[in-house]
């Protein structure tokens, strides 16, 4: 073989080597490529973080309700309330059968009969009455005892007559000895008619005040509708 053909034969392999050798530079590239937008979705989710931390800031919102305007502007106190019966004011209010409204407890130990353990005084819806009181007492003896003393006060003297002859007292049963029940009537230092009642077994005393001096109209308030003979004031006793 003749030396230009040898040297024609080797350019000729290396221009074929030189092309199959090009296209490998840019192989790199492709890869590149890629690998750009696979970055930005990687830094996305941060990005979107705040606005789910945001919700919680708007918490003290929440904390509006809460209980302390209340306990530093206290309301006013409400308007004090009646004062409540005691079970001896609840059982003399109980067996009130008529005549009485409004009642209350009696005041103190002053306003009391004397020894009465309970008391309780009532307005009425009978014009000839201004005011009445029912009164308990341990037993009968301390009963009687705050009874005449009262109408020995009055100068009522004992077994003097009956409420319809004006002030008087005796006995409303018949019986022999002492007899524990018994109404009398004065009229006081003011020219009110008072009318006074015992009733025994149960130790209660009745008072009645009146807005005249009729004491006959208040023996016939205390003792309305009353059917029995002889009897007993029919304003309180034990329910039917």
């Amino acid at each position: 073989m003749s030396r230009s053909v040898l040297a024609a034969s080797l350019v000729a392999m290396l221009v074929l080597a030189g092309c199959g050798a090009a296209p490998s530079a840019p192989s790199p590239l492709p890869s590149a490529s890629p690998a750009a937008p696979s970055a930005p979705p990687s830094v996305a989710p941060p990005s979107v973080a705040p606005p789910s931390v945001a919700p919680p800031s708007v918490a003290p919102p929440s904390v509006a309700p809460s209980p302390t305007p209340p306990d530093a502007t206290p309301k006013p106190p409400a308007a004090e309330a009646p004062p409540d019966f005691t079970a001896a004011e609840r059982y003399l209010l109980d067996r009130v059968q008529r005549g009485a409204t409004d009642c209350e407890p009696a005041g103190g130990s002053d306003d009391l009969p004397r020894d009465a353990i309970a008391g309780i005084e009532c307005h009425s819806d009978d014009r000839a009455v201004a005011r009445i009181g029912f009164y308990l007492f341990a037993n009968d003896a301390d009963m009687l005892d705050a009874y005449f003393f009262r109408m020995n006060a009055e100068g009522v003297a004992r077994d003097s007559g009956t409420c319809y002859e004006g002030e008087g007292e005796g006995a409303y049963t018949p019986g022999e000895g002492e007899i524990a029940s018994r109404n009398g009537c004065f009229i006081n230092d003011e020219g009110f008619a008072n009318y006074r009642a015992t009733l025994p077994g149960v130790h209660v005393y009745i008072g009645i005040l009146g807005r005249s001096g009729d004491t006959r109209a208040l023996d016939a308030f205390a003792w309305r509708f009353n059917q029995d003979v002889p009897g007993v004031p029919t304003l309180w006793g034990e329910p039917s």
